[in-house]
């Protein structure tokens, strides 16, 4: 029990609600996108749209604004965005039409990917070394955490209410969040002079590319089924609509356990380990077809995917901030970020692939795209692996 109170401390807390609060305001447009648009009298498509361009942008901006956020001070910064965060979330609340909506996700997006960038900066000063892998796999957890509770509730009180007050809710569920952050993270700070276009020279590191082509063909290869998830559920295993959510749930545990696992590989010579599951993750995408032909016998490889896609996630990231710490530390920022980018890099590619598949071929062959994005990322894994850990 002890250790487990030495991993669960007051800002370790902070940071995994935080990630939470960033995981519900991302995903919660999906759950409540027939509400906006008929709130604010739009088609679907248009509405949909606030999905797509959210992603663009925190995938394309990332990077920049978490090399800009290395030249101030961490704390303070920490505090303002989080307080844009609420902001942003409150501005969706009141906004009149769909154009200053879109806006308004603009800045949630510019926000979102720099927060989290920032977020893992504190993880070496509030964890020891022997738990900095699971505290990094809980902030990932929280993500996962806003898709299982999260979504379903602000849908709930979209439902019952409108979807303004799904996103009042989220605003005031992000300002408990900041004065919660006030009081427990660290203040003091060991500033490393950079300069915003040096910080890039991380980029040149073999072993940071190869971790974002890892993380970019991981989460494409989990993606090309996770798009059209329900579909599948619907048409191809069989379930009937009324249980559509609890399936969905159950997946969501799954993907929940994932990150955990993630947190237990990266303390245990994860870069390593990288190999199995990716290897795993292609033998289930590429026995998804077979699978599905048998309708219910699709549920467990299903199951499966879900339990291998995160598993990525805190191996990379521990590395990669070891690597910064160690050998760039005027960009550990932008070190931070290359893990969101990559995968939201990664989540857009891979839904690309899966509508081109449902498109010219057949809705039950994703798993052949996911497959052979599965077998990129081993490739990758084990050339990070190769100029991570062997000698040289």
């Amino acid at each position: 029990m002890a250790g487990r109170e030495r991993v669960f401390t007051m800002p370790v807390i902070a940071l995994i609600l935080l990630s939470f609060a960033l995981g519900t305001s991302e995903f919660i447009v999906v759950g409540i996108l027939p509400d906006i648009a008929e709130g604010l009298a739009v088609s679907l498509t248009t509405a949909g749209s606030l999905v797509s361009v959210f992603a663009f942008v925190y995938a394309i901006g990332t990077p920049f604004t978490a090399a800009l956020a290395g030249k101030f001070h961490r704390f303070g910064l920490m505090m303002t965005l989080t307080g844009l965060f609420a902001l942003g979330n409150f501005f969706c609340a009141l906004a009149p039409n769909d154009t200053l909506l879109l806006i308004a996700r603009i800045l949630l997006a510019v926000v979102s990917g720099t927060l989290i960038s920032v977020s893992m900066t504190f993880v070496p000063d509030i964890s020891s070394l022997e738990h900095r892998a699971t505290v990094v796999s809980w902030v990932f957890a929280g993500f996962s955490l806003a898709s299982i509770f999260g979504v379903p509730i602000g849908t709930t009180v979209s439902h019952l209410f409108s979807w303004r007050a799904t996103f009042v809710l989220i605003t005031l569920c992000s300002s408990l969040v900041l004065i919660l952050l006030l009081v427990s993270l660290p203040r003091q700070q060991e500033k490393v002079p950079s300069g915003i276009l040096q910080q890039f020279v991380l980029l040149r590191d073999g072993r940071i590319f190869l971790s974002i082509l890892t993380v970019f063909f991981g989460a494409s290869s989990a993606y090309v089924l996770y798009t059209y998830l329900t579909p599948v559920f619907e048409e191809y295993v069989g379930i009937p609509v009324p249980y559509i959510s609890l399936v969905l749930l159950l997946f969501g545990v799954m993907v929940l356990c994932s990150n955990l696992l993630s947190g237990k590989m990266a303390a245990r010579r994860g870069i390593y380990k990288l190999r199995f599951s990716y290897i795993a993750l292609a033998v289930c995408m590429f026995l998804l077809p077979l699978a599905l032909q048998g309708g219910w016998t699709g549920l467990p490889v299903i199951f499966a995917i879900g339990l291998l896609m995160y598993l990525q996630n805190s191996p990379i990231q521990v590395n990669v901030l070891n690597i910064a710490t160690k050998e760039y530390p005027g960009a550990v920022t932008l070190a931070a970020s290359t893990n969101s980018f990559s995968f939201n890099f990664g989540i857009a590619f891979g839904s690309v692939c899966g509508s081109t598949i449902v498109k010219h071929l057949n809705m039950g062959l994703l798993g052949l795209g996911g497959g052979v994005l599965a077998l990129c990322a081993l490739g990758c894994g084990l050339l990070l692996y190769r100029k991570t850990e062997l000698p040289h």
